[in-house]
């Protein structure tokens, strides 16, 4: 069975590490026959959320583009840089601002968001030593307590991001590349699984 999954980092910037590792997740998901496809945050600009905005000018454009995008696939990949040992506000954004898109529901179940009914992965590169794990649990319970969705347990933490993941997403250390592999067949076979 076909399985299309999408990936991301939390981050528009040009020479972002953790798009390096989402563009690596992407390469190494392809070798375990997915379907994969990189998107890069700055193509989708979002103003900060606000319901007066939301109320005065309806959801972006931009917003709608990025939910079409996401719908069309059955797992979600997220790169997440760690900033203050949280997520990045632009990762947070795009989180909030897509799950203002609902559909279905009736005959008492609630309308869905764009995230829910896909299959997460997360991880996180950095140059320190963690590798910004600590991030990743605040983007975990996010995702599970805020859309109810499934998280892979196999979270990726790349420390000196630098130094083991390429511009156009190698890997050139065995023990990274062992830890992506293992994260990737896991988040292929179970997007699969719950596509079927």
């Amino acid at each position: 069975m076909s399985v299309k999954l999408l990936f991301f980092a939390g981050s528009a910037r040009k020479d972002s590490l953790n798009k390096r590792l989402a563009k690596a997740a992407m390469n190494k998901a392809i070798e375990f026959e997915a379907e994969g496809t990189f998107v890069d945050l700055k193509d989708f600009p979002m103003p900060i959320y606000c319901g007066d905005i939301e109320q005065q000018d309806g959801v972006p454009d931009t917003t709608k583009q990025l939910a079409e995008i996401v719908s069309a696939h059955d797992g979600v990949f997220i790169a997440a840089p760690e900033y203050n040992s949280t997520i990045t506000p632009l990762l947070k954004n795009t989180l909030d601002w897509v799950s203002r898109l609902k559909t279905g529901g009736g005959d008492g179940v609630p309308p869905s968001t764009p995230w829910q009914g896909r299959y997460f992965s997360i991880g996180a590169t950095s140059q320190g030593a963690m590798g910004g794990m600590r991030g990743l649990q605040t983007l975990s319970q996010t995702l599970i307590n805020g859309f109810q969705v499934h998280v892979s347990p196999k979270t990726v933490a790349v420390p000196k991001g630098s130094d083991v993941l390429t511009e156009d997403g190698q890997v050139t250390n065995p023990q990274t590349e062992a830890m992506l592999s293992g994260a990737m067949q896991h988040f292929v076979s179970h997007s699969r699984a719950l596509k079927s």
